[in-house]
């Protein structure tokens, strides 16, 4: 796994957005979920997949022979209930539940103890506005509604995070911060879907807009892939840019259709 200093170490400013005609057939797609397939919302629990992105979806594993993958820190129930009964691979939970298009479902970690689980929960109560939002082996405190409470979430999980010792980390992502166990990245995710059929063998290529999918730009770039960060201009390990979740969908149409 490539630590921080590394990832910090190959940031650039990432250029223009890649020409869709730069499109193959043997590319493989990995796909962050919130904020590039999907605009965040305010809860968590209000995402959900609408029909034309589905529609594209189904296209994409269509076209690129079922070489899709959703690479998100949502846990696979969330990403079952978003996207219903796609049937697309997946990495959740920032790559700790692996889904291959077939083939049994990988767990690679354990859960948050529930001693500090309770104590998180009870911060999170006595602060209205905060959400607490509990997967199989992490939980995250999203402060979107309250970001005056960023500092008091970080100064929460912090001592709770340093309980556990190195068997937890604290990530932050966009309006959040969250503890999840060591072990697994969204870098490493896509490392081993790129060892299994039908990715294997192709040109890989990821998407994604936070601080928690620079591990992903990292591998992909290190396999000479195409990395893309969705949103503002930022220090990124991404070589090329998309402005908005609005122009990846057309970004990602545009090169369905060229194939």
């Amino acid at each position: 796994m490539k630590s921080s200093s590394t990832i910090a170490g190959q940031a650039t400013s990432a250029r223009r957005p890649p020409s869709p005609h730069l499109a193959d057939h043997h590319w493989a797609w990995f796909l962050d979920v919130d904020g590039t397939l999907l605009d965040i919302e305010e809860h968590p629990d209000l995402v959900s997949a609408d029909r034309r992105l589905r529609e594209l979806l189904e296209r994409l594993l269509d076209v690129y022979d079922g070489a899709v993958a959703l690479i998100s820190g949502r846990s696979l129930e969330q990403l079952n209930a978003i996207f219903d009964s796609l049937g697309i691979a997946a990495a959740a939970s920032h790559g700790l539940e692996l889904r291959p298009a077939s083939g049994p479902i990988t767990n690679l970690a354990r859960a948050v103890p529930t001693l500090q689980s309770n104590r998180i929960a009870e911060f999170v109560a006595s602060h209205p506005g905060l959400v607490m939002e509990r997967k199989p082996f992490s939980i995250g405190v999203h402060y979107r509604a309250r970001p005056e409470l960023a500092r008091d979430v970080r100064d929460h999980l912090g001592p709770i995070q340093a309980e556990l010792k190195d068997d937890f980390k604290l990530q932050q992502g966009k309006m959040m911060v969250e503890l999840l166990p060591l072990g697994a990245d969204k870098g490493s995710a896509i490392r081993t879907f790129m060892g299994m059929s039908p990715f294997h063998g192709r040109r890989p290529v990821f998407l994604g807009d936070d601080v928690t999918d620079e591990h992903g730009f990292v591998a992909v770039n290190d396999m000479g892939g195409l990395s893309i960060r969705i949103g503002d201009s930022v220090e990124t390990a991404a070589t090329w840019r998309l402005a908005n979740v609005a122009e990846t969908r057309v970004w990602l149409r545009s090169a369905i259709s060229l194939v």
